[in-house]
């Protein structure tokens, strides 16, 4: 018989040197100092010195001392430094960030990705297009190359739009590769430049739920928004999707796309769709979606509108009739107009009816235009009596006696709209149709009035005065020979608060003299106080106490400390008790946190826009207002619905956990009882 034996023997005379070997490898390297392991994550958050010295680089923009940074050890670094850099958008920092394309963090690889399409410049296109993997089958690159995409869409040239368009290495599946696709092609219709094939692979998106929500909501918006894209041959595909789908934000951009084709199947779906709809939002964008049809087609369904239980609705009804309605059938909206009963669309229906009321019915402009004098006589809530205010700026010759008003207003905001309404009136196309051959005389006076406005030392008149000098085909510039009312003017404003109305009176003194211009950027002067971001934790909240209810906010303090801190200081010193929500805009945002009320107030300091990757992709967004990069203070704002063009331009730091609906209710002049912050 075989046997196999003297295995163990011979393994064993293997073995024994082998592990006396190992036995003393250890020891010896056990005696070595040791290796410093390679870091591969990173930390989030601005728990430690580095990254606050990061931050507080970006907000000074000390560019040269955060170039080092790029090459720290820690990724975590590497990381917070490209963050930076996405919010200053500066150009030229593009060579310098290339490199982390090819980071070995793959979070540190997407932020470059995301700064690099931040600085908004064409030289950084070809380092994305190098860092893309287009033959990444497996999906480990699909989040950088959705991350460039998007940041493509955001700096690259035409000719690169037809190359991502026609990319195939996803699968529909592919969900984040999806996303940043839609992104990309939404990002480049933005600016302008829009592809047949771009359209055709939104269409495929948002027609097949199987994909994912976020991608499809984002071609529905491109959809929805994006001018002089055909989608009449799947009317009924889209009527189809706006019946059965769920999610509202979806159906608001459906809405919409389907009132563009301007189709009879289009019409009567809306028009039937309407009283069936449960969400504000999406009944206020089909009623916007109303505009795409002719005015006998649509006149009855406006007429519902105006009844409806939310404001809202009534609101846009009455822009909707502006734009299309019949001038001859004023009178019978004169009629409505006095029968309804909320305070805020009836005052919107009259400014619709203002703008449509022709000169062959005098006896209905006469009516319209007292019932508008007496509403402004009656009226003492500021908000409510500036409708009215702008209602009789739609009669030209009224000009004069909105500088009346404009003049002996005491109330912020009811100046501001004075001063608007008498810009409206200069920007007209038919000006010259109007006022006939009073047209120079008018003019003359209106260069009067808007010298007044600018020596006027109140800042809402000065930036829209000034402003409404800068129009072109009103031929101000030969009439306008006072450089030193400019200069006066702007010496009068109180730098960094009134940066706005600086910039708007010296781009309009650059205007009329010929001079050259540069806006001004206001210098650091408001450091980040970690010590309050150290109290806000995971369950810190902000509740806003309205008549209409409570707002619960949830903070992003980790995507944006600074705005985070100041809003809590503000809160904490009492700031916000009483100021108003100055601009409601429906299914866009309300607005507020303006000391004047007006929208061109702050405080005597300002902060750094943070930039971050947050999309405003649903409704109860929290945002930072600003007159342009790095000009935020005070004001805030909260969306109603997606609004993803804000996306990378206005510094997103929390968001409505609960009540939204109170935010859906808000209107103009609603004021915040107070501001609580639970820790």
């Amino acid at each position: 018989m075989r046997r196999i034996v003297g295995t163990a023997g011979v393994f064993e005379r293997i073995l024994f040197p082998i592990l006396v070997f190992g036995a003393i490898s250890v020891l010896f390297f056990a005696c070595l100092p040791p290796e410093a392991k390679q870091v591969k994550t990173i930390r989030v958050g601005f728990t430690d010195e580095v990254t606050r010295r990061i931050y507080s680089l970006k907000d000074q923009l000390k560019r040269d001392s955060l170039y080092p940074y790029l090459h720290a050890d820690d990724p975590t670094y590497r990381y917070y430094t490209a963050m930076a850099m996405a919010s200053m958008g500066d150009s030229l920092v593009i060579d310098s960030l290339k490199g982390l394309l090819s980071d070995p963090v793959q979070e540190v690889r997407i932020a470059a990705a995301y700064a690099l399409g931040q600085c908004r410049s064409s030289r950084g296109e070809l380092p994305l297009l190098k860092a893309f993997d287009p033959w990444d089958s497996l999906g480990t690159s699909a989040a950088l190359n959705a991350e460039i995409l998007e940041a493509i869409g955001k700096c690259g040239q035409a000719a690169y739009l037809e190359s991502m368009v026609t990319v195939s290495t996803y699968s529909p599946e592919d969900s984040v590769y999806q996303l940043g696709l839609a992104r990309g092609i939404f990002q480049y219709a933005l600016r302008g430049m829009v592809h047949p094939e771009g359209t055709r692979r939104m269409i495929e998106m948002v027609a097949d739920q199987r994909r994912a929500t976020s991608a499809r909501l984002i071609a529905a918006t491109y959809l929805a928004r994006t001018p002089k894209i055909t989608i009449d041959t799947l009317v009924p595909e889209l009527v189809s999707l706006l019946k059965s789908e769920p999610d509202p934000s979806m159906r608001l951009m459906l809405a919409l796309t389907v009132g563009k084709s301007g189709s009879e199947l289009a019409r009567t779906s809306l028009i039937g769709l309407y009283p069936l709809e449960k969400n504000v939002m999406v009944r206020c964008n089909m009623v916007r979606a109303l505009s795409s049809f002719a005015y006998p087609e649509v006149k009855e369904a406006l007429h519902a509108a105006f009844n409806d239980e939310s404001a809202y609705v009534g609101i846009v009804a009455s822009e909707v009739l502006m734009q299309i309605g019949d001038p001859k059938e004023t009178p019978e909206w004169l009629i409505l107009a006095r029968s309804i009963q909320h305070p805020w669309v009836k005052a919107n229906l009259y400014v619709a009816i203002s703008r449509l009321c022709p000169v062959f019915l005098p006896a209905t402009r006469t009516a319209v235009q007292a019932d508008v004098r007496k509403a402004i006589e009656v009226t003492t809530e500021p908000y409510l009596k500036s409708v009215y205010i702008r209602a009789m700026g739609k009669f030209g010759w009224n000009f004069p006696f909105l500088y009346q008003l404009w003049q002996n207003s005491t109330q912020a905001y009811v100046k501001t709209t004075a001063m608007e309404s008498i810009r409206d009136i200069s920007d007209r196309p038919d000006f010259n149709t109007i006022f006939g051959v009073s047209a120079r005389k008018v003019r003359k006076n209106l260069v009067e009035y808007f010298l007044e406005g600018v020596k006027s030392g109140n800042v809402g008149s000065m930036a829209v005065a000034a402003g409404a000098l800068r129009l072109p085909e009103a031929g101000y510039r030969s009439l306008v020979h006072a450089d030193s009312t400019f200069r006066k003017a702007m010496n009068l404003c109180q730098l960094p608060q009134e940066i706005e109305t600086y910039n708007e009176l010296g781009l309009t003194r650059a205007f009329l003299t010929g001079k050259s211009f540069t806006p001004n950027t206001p210098e650091f002067n408001h450091a980040i106080n970690w010590t309050i971001l150290e109290r806000v934790k995971a369950n810190t909240r902000a509740v806003i106490k309205l008549k209409e209810g409570n707002i619960i906010l949830r903070f992003f303090p980790d995507e944006a400390p600074g705005s985070v801190v100041n809003f809590i200081e503000l809160v904490e010193s009492g700031f916000f008790t009483g100021k108003v929500f100055h601009r409601v805009v429906p299914n866009f945002v309300i607005q507020g946190g303006c000391p004047r009320g007006d929208g061109y107030g702050a405080l005597s300091y300002t902060i750094r826009s943070e930039l971050n990757r947050l999309s405003y992709d649903r409704p109860g967004r929290v945002g930072m207002a600003s007159a342009g990069l790095n000009t935020e203070g005070t004001q805030f704002f909260i969306t109603h619905s997606p609004t993803f063009h804000l996306d990378g331009r206005y510094s997103l730091f929390a968001e409505v956990e609960s009540g939204q609906e109170v935010v859906d209710r808000t209107l103009p002049g609603d004021r915040i009882e107070e501001i609580e912050i639970i820790y």
